[in-house]
């Protein structure tokens, strides 16, 4: 592509990117904190403009400053990976939390993530478990995963393989392939759920096609 080519497809990149709404930088400058998040967004994943993570921290904490959760998030987002700021798992934490207790999905499940792996914070598994408890409930697939991990380890909650069951199926629903190879666990081995190894096949094969390799071994050990 020649240069002048690339000039134009940049120039219609960015047309296309404020085309739905061309007032948004003088929303965001007038303090509006969804615009706000929308142009760190922008800036944090280059489209539209020039990829600029030092911009997308700029916009992002505009909004998390004025309270707006998306902002929140975002922002801790950036410190948790060191993208356009130094690295800072604990400024990440403090971020998440201020979005997490309004609610928004992700902060939840990155708090998750968080207390279980104490990063940025000191670790906790029965704190992880109730952010774990919180994004599951609104569906987050990978958080329901994970409460039932907690469930059958007995880790931050009582141990129940019948709870992990419920939240592996949950998550094994929404095509989770880590989910339906542990759902297809607990049926072969009769654990929290009466055995049954046409539904542990079921679950096995789903895993495989999602790409779990693991469903593999214990699929070829039913049908040796």
């Amino acid at each position: 592509m020649t240069l002048r080519l690339s000039c134009v497809f940049l120039l219609l990149v960015s047309c296309l990117a404020f085309a739905s709404d061309p007032d948004l930088l003088q929303k965001a400058k007038a303090g509006d904190p969804s615009a706000q998040v929308k142009m760190g967004n922008l800036y944090a994943f280059g489209q539209g403009v020039p990829r600029n993570s030092p911009e997308a921290v700029k916009w992002f904490r505009k909004a998390a400053e004025q309270g707006y959760a998306e902002g929140e998030y975002r922002l801790g987002g950036m410190y948790d990976v060191g993208f356009g700021v130094p690295s800072d798992p604990a400024t990440a934490v403090k971020w998440y939390l201020l979005a997490g207790k309004q609610g928004f999905l992700e902060a939840e499940y990155r708090l998750g993530i968080m207390y279980e792996q104490g990063r940025g914070v000191e670790q906790n598994d029965a704190e992880a478990a109730q952010w774990y408890q919180r994004a599951a409930a609104k569906g987050r697939r990978e958080a329901q995963l994970k409460l039932g991990e907690m469930y059958e380890a007995g880790r931050g909650l009582p141990q129940s393989y019948k709870d992990a069951c419920k939240w592996y199926l949950q998550a094994a629903l929404q095509n989770q392939p880590t989910a339906q190879f542990k759902l297809g666990r607990l049926y072969d081995q009769g654990l929290g759920i009466p055995q049954n190894t046409s539904e542990a096949v079921k679950w096995y094969r789903k895993a495989i096609e999602g790409g779990d390799v693991e469903a593999e071994d214990y699929l070829r050990a039913i049908e040796k």
